[in-house]
C-alpha cells in the first residue's frame, strides 16, 4: 500500500494525476479504507486547493482507480469537484455518494450504467445530464441539493427510488423563454418518486410517459410553469402517459402556477390532490387558461379533491375513469369539461345533495350546457346518485336536466314546426303531472284536487237540474264524489256515469247541460291521462338514464 503523502507508484492506474491535491489524497486513503472522505464539513464557498477535487481524477478513481477495493463506493463530503465530471456510456462499478459538494461544471452520466446508487445530496451543481443512464440502486438529488439549470433524465431507469425530497431547480440565470427545469421523459423507477417536503422546480418538471412501479409522491412541492416570450405560462407539471403503479400525492401544500396535465396518465391507486393550490398565482382566472387536466386518465382508487386553496378553473376530465370521486365546496371552479368523466361513486364525505351536484354541472362551459349540450355528466351522476341510495337527489338532478333541455330548445328539435310545439307543450305537461317520471306522486295530488273539484262542480250542475237519472225514477241518489270517480277511472264502471246523464242542451245559449257534459269529458281524458303517465313512469319508459 502506498503511504499516505507518497508519490503513487508509475504503474497505478491514478498516477498521471500526480502530483495529486489535498483533496485528492483524503479521498484516495477514505475509498481504500472504505470510508468517507471528509474534506470539509460545509459547501465550499471557493476553489482552493484544500478543497478542490479534478473531476478526471474522480472519474478514472471511480472507473480504474479501486485496485483491489473494487465494488467500495466513493463518499465525498464537502469538496469543490473542478471540470465535468464525464461518466458517458461508462460502466461504474460501484456506487457514488457525494455530501455537501459543489460542482462547477453539469456531470455528464448519459448512456452510464451504475451498478449501485448515485447521490447528490446537499450538493450544487449547474446541472445534471443522464439520459439512457441504468442506475441499479437510488438516485438522489435530495436533502438540499440545489440544480441550476436541467435535470435530463429521459429515457434513464432507476433500480431504486428516485428521491429529490428539498430539492431546488432555480434556473435563476436562464435567459431562455419557457425553460424546462427536470426532463424525465420516458423515465423507468421501479421504486418511488418523492419530489416533496420543499421540492421547488422553477420551469417546467416532465415525466411523460414515464413508469413508476412505487408511488409518486410530490406533497409539499412547489413547480412554477415558464413564460413564453408572449408572456403566457405554460405547463408547471407534465405526467402525460406516465403510470404509477402505487398512488400519487399532490398533496399537502403542492402548489403549481401553470397548468398540471395527467393526459392518459395510469394511476394504480388513489390520485391524492387534498389541500392542493393549483393555479397559485391565477393565471387560469385570465382568458381560457386551464389548471388541471386529466383527460382519459385512468385511476384505480380515489381521486380526492379536497379542501382546495382555489377552485379548479378550466379543469378537464374528458373521457377520465375513476373508482371513486371526493370534492367539497372549495374544489369546481368554472369553465369544467366533464364529458366522458365516469365515476363509481363519490366518496366519503362527498357532498350528495342535489344542490351541491347541479351547481357542479352547471359550472361546464356554457355550449357544454346549451346548444352543444353534454348528456353524459348529467346521466353519471344520476345513476350514481341512484346506485349510491340517494333517489331524491337523483330524481331532483333528472327533473332540471329536463326543464333546461326544453329551455334551450331541445325537446322536439328534430320534429317539423307545428309537430315541434306540440312535443314541448307535451312535455311542459309532463312535467307538471309527474315531474318527468322521476316524481309520481304528483298525481295522486293532482287526481285527488280534480277528483273533489269534478265533485263540486257535478254537484252544482245536479242542483241545476243539469244532470238527470236514466229511467224515473233514479235508482239511487246523486253521489258528486262516485259519479266524479267513476268518470276518472280508465276501464272501471262504478254504474254512476251509467245512470247520470247531462240534460239535453238548451236551444239558446249555453247552460249547466252543456258544462257538465265538457268537463265530463275533460274529466275522463284526465283519466286516461294520469293513468297512462303513471304506468309510464313506474315502468321507466321516459327514463333517459335507463340502459335499454
Amino acid at each position: 500500500m502506498t503511504a499516505p503523502g507518497s508519490p503513487l507508484p508509475p504503474d497505478h492506474p491514478l498516477a498521471r494525476f500526480e502530483p495529486l491535491r489535498r483533496a485528492e489524497r483524503i479521498l484516495l486513503r477514505a475509498f481504500r479504507h472504505g470510508d468517507i472522505a471528509r474534506i470539509g464539513l460545509r459547501r465550499p464557498v471557493e476553489a482552493s486547493d484544500d478543497v478542490t477535487v479534478r473531476a478526471a481524477f474522480l472519474a478514472e478513481l471511480a472507473l480504474h482507480g479501486a485496485g483491489r477495493a473494487q465494488g467500495r463506493r466513493i463518499q465525498l463530503l464537502g469538496a469543490w469537484v473542478l471540470g465535468r465530471l464525464d461518466l458517458g456510456e461508462c460502466e461504474v462499478p460501484s456506487s457514488l455518494w457525494f455530501f455537501r459538494c459543489v460542482f462547477d461544471t453539469t456531470p455528464l452520466f448519459d448512456g452510464a450504467r451504475v451498478r449501485g446508487a448515485l447521490s447528490f445530496p446537499d450538493c450544487e451543481l449547474p446541472g445534471l445530464l443522464a439520459e439512457r443512464c441504468r442506475i441499479a440502486q437510488d438516485l438522489a438529488l435530495n436533502a438540499g441539493c440545489s440544480v441550476a439549470s436541467e435535470v435530463r433524465l429521459q429515457q434513464a431507469h432507476i433500480g431504486g427510488d428516485f428521491n429529490a425530497t428539498r430539492l431546488t431547480l432555480s434556473g435563476g440565470e436562464s435567459a431562455i423563454p419557457g425553460r424546462r427545469s427536470l426532463l424525465a421523459d420516458g423515465l423507468q423507477v421501479e421504486g418511488d418518486v418523492r419530489l416533496s417536503e420543499g421540492f421547488d422546480a422553477s420551469g417546467e418538471v416532465r415525466f411523460a410517459g414515464a413508469r413508476v412501479r412505487g408511488d409518486f409522491i410530490a406533497g409539499r412541492a412547489r413547480v412554477s410553469g415558464p413564460l413564453d416570450t408572449g408572456g403566457a405560462r405554460r405547463a408547471a407539471l407534465v405526467l402525460d402517459r406516465i403510470e404509477v403503479g402505487g398512488d400519487m400525492r399532490l398533496d399537502e401544500g403542492f402548489a403549481a402556477a401553470g397548468l398540471v396535465s395527467l393526459r392518459r396518465a395510469q394511476i394504480g391507486g388513489d390520485l391524492d390532490c387534498t389541500s392542493a393550490a393549483f393555479d397559485r398565482v391565477g393565471d387560469a382566472a385570465w382568458g381560457d387558461g386551464t389548471s388541471l387536466v386529466l383527460d382519459r386518465a385512468r385511476i384505480g382508487g380515489t381521486l380526492r379533491l379536497g379542501q382546495l386553496a382555489a377552485p379548479l378553473l378550466g379543469a378537464s376530465f374528458a373521457g377520465t375513469h375513476v373508482k371513486a370521486l371526493v370534492d367539497d365546496l372549495s374544489t369546481w371552479g368554472e369553465r369544467l369539461v366533464l364529458d366522458g368523466f365516469n365515476y363509481s361513486r363519490f366518496g366519503e364525505g362527498a357532498p350528495l345533495d342535489a344542490r351541491f351536484r347541479l351547481a357542479w354541472l352547471e359550472r361546464q362551459p356554457p355550449s357544454h350546457i346549451d346548444g352543444d349540450f353534454r348528456m353524459q355528466p348529467w346521466r353519471r351522476a344520476i345513476r350514481v346518485l341512484r346506485r349510491m341510495g340517494h333517489s331524491a337527489s337523483a330524481n331532483d338532478l333528472a327533473v332540471r336536466r329536463e326543464q333546461r333541455l326544453r329551455r334551450i330548445g331541445r325537446i322536439g328539435e328534430a320534429l317539423p314546426g307545428a309537430l315541434r310545439w306540440a312535443a314541448r307543450g307535451a312535455h311542459l305537461l309532463f312535467g307538471a303531472l309527474a315531474g318527468y317520471g322521476w316524481r309520481p306522486q304528483r298525481l295522486l295530488v293532482w287526481s285527488l284536487a280534480v277528483w273533489l273539484f269534478g265533485a263540486a262542480l257535478f254537484g252544482l250542475a245536479h242542483q241545476e237540474g243539469a244532470l238527470l237519472p236514466v229511467g224515473s225514477p233514479a235508482l239511487s241518489p246523486f253521489s258528486p264524489l262516485g259519479y266524479t270517480l267513476d268518470l276518472m277511472l280508465p276501464l272501471v264502471d262504478l254504474g254512476e256515469k251509467r245512470h247520470w246523464l247531462p240534460a239535453p242542451g238548451a236551444a239558446a245559449g249555453f247552460g249547466w247541460s252543456d258544462i257538465a257534459r265538457l268537463a265530463g269529458w275533460a274529466v275522463t281524458l284526465f283519466g286516461w291521462t294520469v293513468a297512462l303517465l303513471a304506468i309510464a313512469s313506474l315502468a321507466g319508459w321516459a327514463d333517459r338514464d335507463r340502459k335499454r
